[in-house]
């Protein structure tokens, strides 16, 4: 991922899941976010001229996180993380989550969406997977099974992705994010995603968690 989207998502993910929309000063968002300062600061200029942070002193407040969001998402490659895009059975999938270490794996996409709606599956069935890798010893890992298993290999690029897309986590991410993509890895990720199950998803964490009218606030 490009920097900027680190500092996008340090900010959506602060304001809609952590209450946090005061930032006290830029490095404090810099570090949060694990990017040099003048980087956040740079991320933050275009916030800026759309209204969506305002300035205070040296600080800031996030005023509208869904236009943060809403930059995020249109920012957001799928490929440019992609380690790997396959087509597996269900069987074939279960063996190769088997093998990786503990931890190894982060669940994003449809199965992440279902973890932060509550954990139990309400909005569709879905066939596609979306799964970080949390380091390299799970690359690693993954790498060694893939070449003793007779599996087709997808670009990644529009309907040649397959069913399973595996992805190279942040260093940020594989030390902080728990066994799923937290709220706007997830929003953004399936917004990247074609198909009607990823929209639907996406709409749902939608309506829990941005779709009440709190923009402007200061």
């Amino acid at each position: 991922m490009k920097k900027n989207e680190l500092v996008w998502r340090e900010l959506v993910d602060a304001a809609v899941m952590g209450a946090q929309r005061r930032w006290d000063n830029v490095d404090d968002l810099a570090f949060r976010a694990g990017v040099a300062s003048t980087t956040a600061s740079y991320a933050l200029r275009r916030l800026i001229e759309i209204g969506a942070i305002q300035q205070h002193h040296a600080g800031f407040t996030v005023v509208n996180p869904e236009k943060v969001l809403t930059l995020f998402c249109a920012a957001r490659s799928i490929m440019t993380d992609t380690h790997a895009a396959l087509t597996l059975d269900s069987n074939d999938l279960h063996h190769l989550l088997d093998s990786l270490p503990d931890h190894g794996v982060i669940l994003g996409g449809a199965a992440a969406a279902v973890s932060l709606l509550g954990g139990v599956n309400t909005v569709s069935d879905y066939s596609e997977h979306v799964l970080y890798l949390r380091d390299s010893l799970a690359a690693s890992a993954i790498d060694d099974m893939l070449s003793r298993m007779d599996v087709d290999r997808h670009t990644g690029y529009g309907r040649d992705r397959g069913n399973v897309t595996l992805l190279r986590a942040d260093p940020r991410a594989a030390r902080t994010w728990p066994d799923h993509t937290p709220f706007a890895q997830t929003y953004a990720d399936l917004f990247a995603t074609p198909g009607w199950q990823a929209s639907e998803f996406r709409l749902a964490l939608n309506e829990k968690f941005i779709a009440k009218r709190d923009w402007d606030q200061e």
